[in-house]
C-alpha cells in the first residue's frame, strides 16, 4: 500500500490522527493546528483554514440561534448570533446533529451577558421546549382503574404522566417573560422581575404550550412523575401550599393531557424530558 506525503514529501499521519488534528484546529487547538500545517505552504493552510472554520462556525451559530427564538427578540439578533459564535468556538458539538448543538447554552449565556440574568433561565425554557417538542408520543389516555376504584380509595392508585413534559422552576417570571416575546402579543409589557416562576412545558395536539404552575403543584407532579401515589403527591403539595385543591389539579391536568393513565403503585419510568430531570428543575 502506498504511503501518503505531505507536499514536502514527508509522511502523513494515520487518517483518525489527520480527522482529529483537523477537528481541533476549527476550534483553535494551537498544537492541533501546527502539527496540520507544518507541512503546508503558509498561505494556503491560513486561507483554507480560515474558510472552512467560518462555514462551521457560521453553522452552529445558525443552529444555536433558531433554537433561541426568545433569547432573539430580548437582546436582538445581531447580539445572539455574536454570543453563539463565541458559544461555537468554545464548544465543539458532540453530534452530527445540528439540533442537540446549544444544549448549555444557558450557562455561556450566564458569563457573556451578567447585566441580564435571568437570560440563562430562559435559555433553558427554550431548549425545555425543543426537547419536549421531540419526545415520543403518548399512548391514549386511559382512566378505566381509576374510575372503577371508589373514591376514598383514590389516594394508593398512581397517575402516570405524559414524557412530552418538563418542568423549570425559576427565580425569575419565565412564563411572563416568555409570553411577551411571542408573535402577536398585545398584552401588558410590565414585569416584576422580583416574581419567580414554575414553567410547564407540555406538548398538545396545537404544539407546545408553556404555562406557569401554581403554588403546591410543582411538587405534585414531581412526586406523581416520581411514582408516588396521590396520597404521598398530595401531601407534598399541601406542604407547599395548605389550600392545595386535589380535585382542581385533577381536572386541569386530565384535560390538558398530562395524566394519561392511572395504575397501580409501581414506580412508572420517567425520561430525559420528564419532570424528575435535574436539568428540567433548573
Amino acid at each position: 500500500m502506498p504511503i501518503l506525503m505531505w507536499p514536502d514529501r514527508t509522511p502523513m499521519p494515520a487518517l483518525r490522527e489527520l480527522q482529529n488534528d483537523f477537528a481541533a484546529a476549527l476550534f483553535t487547538d494551537r498544537e492541533a493546528w501546527q502539527r496540520l500545517c507544518a507541512h503546508c505552504a503558509p498561505t494556503r493552510r491560513e486561507q483554507g483554514i480560515a474558510a472552512y472554520r467560518r462555514g462551521v462556525m457560521a453553522n452552529l451559530a445558525n443552529a444555536v440561534c433558531s433554537t433561541y427564538p426568545v433569547i432573539e427578540s430580548i437582546v436582538g439578533k445581531d447580539f445572539l448570533y455574536e454570543a453563539a459564535l463565541g458559544y461555537a468556538a468554545k464548544t465543539p458539538s458532540q453530534s452530527g446533529d445540528l439540533n442537540a448543538f446549544g444544549a448549555d447554552f444557558d450557562r455561556f449565556l450566564a458569563i457573556y451577558a451578567p447585566t441580564l440574568p435571568y437570560l440563562p433561565d430562559i435559555a433553558r425554557l427554550e431548549w425545555l421546549i425543543q426537547t419536549v417538542y421531540s419526545a415520543e408520543d403518548a399512548p391514549p389516555q386511559d382512566f378505566s382503574l381509576l374510575t372503577a376504584t371508589p373514591a376514598e380509595a383514590w389516594g394508593g392508585l398512581c397517575l402516570r404522566l405524559d414524557a412530552a413534559h418538563a418542568i423549570l422552576r425559576s427565580q425569575w417570571p419565565v412564563v411572563q417573560i416568555w409570553e411577551i416575546n411571542q408573535v402577536g402579543y398585545t398584552g401588558d409589557f410590565a414585569v416584576d422581575f422580583t416574581r419567580s416562576e414554575t414553567a410547564l412545558v407540555h406538548r398538545r395536539f396545537q404544539g407546545v404550550v408553556v404555562t406557569a404552575l401554581g403554588n403546591g403543584e410543582e411538587a405534585f407532579l414531581q412526586r406523581l412523575a416520581a411514582g408516588e401515589t396521590l396520597a404521598e403527591s398530595m401531601v407534598a403539595a399541601n406542604a407547599e401550599n395548605a389550600q392545595f385543591d386535589l380535585a382542581q389539579a385533577l381536572q386541569r391536568f386530565v384535560a390538558n393531557g398530562l395524566f394519561r393513565k392511572a395504575g397501580a403503585t409501581e414506580r412508572p419510568k420517567t425520561t430525559a424530558s420528564g419532570a424528575t430531570s435535574p436539568h428540567a428543575k433548573g
